[in-house]
């Protein structure tokens, strides 16, 4: 199906397309390009000229970074956001409501067969180089043919600890890891406002006619059509413009609850992890508190498209397990992999490190045009950055072509957020070329957890950061991701990341900040906080 363009109508009806299909337990990835919030194109601006003592190189203040983008293969490319409806298949490692002795409970070399298995690729190496000869045969590539073949999930934080050696005791609610293929798959792209159903031959025969439904009660008037080879999606012929349903409502009673390292206890933190790297245990680390609230009467699925429409993030995502809901409104990218034209597979990760908050109650209470180069001259904040890129070299080299890792836009800015407030983010483009002979889950697992939101070395500041935390990570500081086929994948790093358990009406979120030498542990504190700022604001 699609539908006439009109980026304001359009956006208007896929959210409430897309609030109804997630209120009847639908999985999204939304990406949000929002050309009245991001810069358009870049800005080349030398630090040095507006901050003496800053490095004498261009900044690049650029949009912020598109978004998901994962397409079957040789469809097309850019942004998308995707709408997964009722799971055909599903695969979920972990899960503490299995109890303590289910066979998949920690994570190894059968769960990672597992998600091999479920995904249709060979069995993944073991994270090294070593784990194949570089000479070896290419992997018959099998591109995913229509959306419905793609799947989506996650992959927790904790899933990661044990390929390092770490064996967490501490208490989690949600599984290690999740993937889901669904009947039927939605697709809107905001470029031209097309909107695609893709049903699969063993879905429920009404799916297009009920999915069509929903839409009926969308805010803009609409017709669809289906392209070549889809099922088809239109809307009813009684058709109705009808007013936008609510899409958050605050709930009534929220009480905050008390952070797992309050500001005592996280500066404290700071202190210790800075006692460890003067003593060379480690050179950065990121420390992470987790907030929460008791909100009973919370909408995941509305505060998750509420979040999407107001505080513009490349990355949104929502999931449903059980009766939780993990919401994500993350703006890093973890790892990218596509094929155009069915040439070699490239490979992009943007680590982000260095953050500035504007906005009431910040040092800088309104956005203006010189901050992205105030962060950017900043040497605390670049060393940050650049100590993760060499990180993020070295995890994704072992599986992708030698001597095509490279580095682009290093320490360049984009922001995020809202108008009146938000953050702005520094990032560089670390990109190679995927081997033949690996495929998208030997490259996430062999850089699996992210480097940005660990430190390096990273084994150490694993443990490190095992030791320092009280609380489990959970998904926080994981990977949401949608793989199409073997050589198709976008995931993000899961920051602004929390999940509400229905059955007890919390909802928790973790926030955290990078460590280095010369960290103050106030300052530190006070990122912490306004990385937090997404959900304290909008649930309290």
């Amino acid at each position: 199906m699609r539908c006439t363009p009109s980026a304001c109508a359009d956006a208007d009806a896929f959210a409430a397309f897309a609030l109804a299909c997630a209120r009847q337990g639908a999985d999204l990835l939304l990406c949000h390009p929002d050309p009245g919030h991001a810069e358009s194109g870049a800005a080349n601006v030398s630090p040095s000229a507006q901050f003496p003592g800053a490095p004498d190189s261009p900044h690049v203040h650029t949009a912020m970074p598109p978004g998901w983008t994962v397409w079957p293969g040789d469809e097309g490319e850019g942004p998308c956001c995707l709408v997964g409806i009722g799971p055909r298949e599903e695969l979920c490692l972990g899960d503490p409501a299995s109890g303590p002795h289910h066979q998949n409970h920690e994570p190894g070399p059968h769960t990672d067969a597992a998600l091999a298995s479920f995904l249709g690729f060979s069995p993944p190496g073991d994270g090294r180089a070593t784990a194949r000869g570089r000479h070896d045969a290419p992997i018959p590539w099998q591109p995913a043919r229509a959306d419905h073949d793609i799947a989506l999930g996650f992959l927790a934080y904790t899933y990661g600890l044990p390929r390092f050696g770490i064996r967490s005791a501490k208490p989690r609610v949600l599984p290690h890891a999740l993937l889901r293929r669904y009947h039927g798959m939605a697709r809107w792209n905001p470029a031209n406002g097309a909107l695609t159903l893709s049903v699969h031959p063993d879905a429920p025969a009404d799916l297009a006619a009920r999915c069509a439904r929903l839409l009926a009660d969308a805010p803009a008037p609409a017709a669809f059509t289906a392209p070549s080879g889809r099922a088809a999606f239109t809307t009813p012929s009684n058709y109705a413009v009808l007013p936008p349903s609510p899409t958050f409502v605050v709930p009534t009673g929220c009480i905050a609850l008390q952070p797992s390292l309050d500001r005592a206890g996280y500066t404290a933190g700071v202190r210790e992890v800075l006692r460890r790297i003067r003593a060379g245990d480690n050179y950065q680390c990121n420390l992470s508190t987790r907030f929460g609230l008791h909100a009973p009467g919370l909408d995941p699925a509305a505060l998750s498209l509420h979040l999407w429409r107001t505080r513009p993030a490349p990355f949104h995502g929502l999931f449903r397990v059980g009766e939780r809901h993990v919401v994500s409104a993350s703006p890093e990218r973890f790892l990218r992999v596509d094929a155009p034209g069915g040439g070699p597979a490239r490979v992009l990760s943007q680590p982000i490190k260095g953050t500035l908050a504007f906005g009431p109650g910040t040092q800088h209470p309104a956005w203006h045009s010189g901050l992205p180069g105030l962060l950017a001259a900043t040497p605390k904040e670049r060393a940050e950055l650049s100590m993760i890129v060499d990180l993020v070299r070295n995890d994704i080299s072992a599986d992708c072509a030698y001597g095509s890792v490279a580095v682009a836009r290093h320490c360049a800015t984009f922001r995020v957020g809202g108008a009146a407030s938000g953050l702005v983010q520094m990032y560089s483009d670390v990109t190679g070329t995927l081997r033949p002979d690996r495929t998208c889950l030997d490259l996430l697992l062999s850089a699996f957890p992210g480097g940005s939101v660990t430190g390096c070395p990273k084994r150490r500041t694993l443990e490190i950061i095992e030791a320092g935390e009280p609380h489990s990570r959970e998904v926080y500081c994981g990977s949401l991701l949608a793989m199409a086929d073997a050589r198709a994948m976008d995931a993000s790093i899961a920051i602004r990341t929390g999940w509400h358990d229905a059955a007890t009406g919390r909802f928790e979120h973790c926030a955290g900040s990078g460590i280095v030498v010369d960290s103050d542990p106030e300052s530190e504190y006070e990122e912490t906080w306004a990385k937090g700022a997404n959900f304290r604001e909008v649930c309290a």
